[in-house]
């Protein structure tokens, strides 16, 4: 459950990289749009045979990105002597805030749901064959409590005292078909505590 906080605050840390080739506008674009497709509203379940299953969900309604366009970085792809490809693998981030209202709600709690962070792979220019690579993934932050979308580093650490992650309470989940935006690989981080989920509706 922790990986996925893992490689946000890996690539927070990690200076981009060239870009193997300048992203044009329509790209920008199909990202910020893809981002906007996902899934304002959806429930997942944690199951605990013992005692029940634990019911949690989200609902959400964009409002402003946070940043003028989706930020690239492009990875270039080596041969074996380490000479370049001319293929390479495109990662893209993205930070939108939330309208008042949207939350998330864990066994019949709400707590005020404020941004949505985004880490997408782009896997076209790869040179991929085959379905098993599909074109784009995205990872997907359904953040709590941050109204400045700062995370997922605290940026006050180590000096305020706090925990070095900013972000207690979200729920996470991939895609890896943007046509259905279909969650996967779900999880919920509520007050610290990383369950496993799976989808519901």
């Amino acid at each position: 459950m922790k990986s996925i906080l893992l490689i946000f605050l890996t690539l927070a840390c990690t200076p981009f990289l060239a870009t193997a080739k300048e992203p044009t506008k329509a790209e920008k674009k199909l990202y910020r749009d893809m981002v906007l497709r996902i899934r304002t509203q959806a429930e997942f379940k944690v199951p605990m045979p013992a005692n029940g299953d634990m019911h949690f969900g989200y609902k959400m309604e964009f409002d402003q990105p946070k940043w003028q366009e989706p930020i690239i970085s492009d990875w270039s792809i080596t041969d074996e002597h380490m000479k370049p490809t001319g293929k390479f693998i495109r990662n893209f981030w993205e930070k939108i805030f939330l309208k008042e209202g949207s939350y998330i709600n864990v066994a019949g709690e709400q707590i005020p749901l404020t941004c949505i962070h985004v880490q997408g792979q782009d896997n076209r220019f790869s040179g991929k064959s085959g379905p098993l690579i599909p074109d784009f993934i995205l990872k997907i932050i359904f953040v709590a409590n941050d109204w400045t979308c700062q995370g997922p580093l605290n940026p006050g650490w180590p000096s305020n005292g706090g925990k070095k992650e900013a972000w207690e309470t979200y729920v996470h989940y991939e895609v890896k078909d943007p046509t259905i935006m279909l969650p996967v690989e779900a999880g919920l981080r509520y007050r610290w505590s990383e369950f496993e989920a799976v989808l519901v509706k």
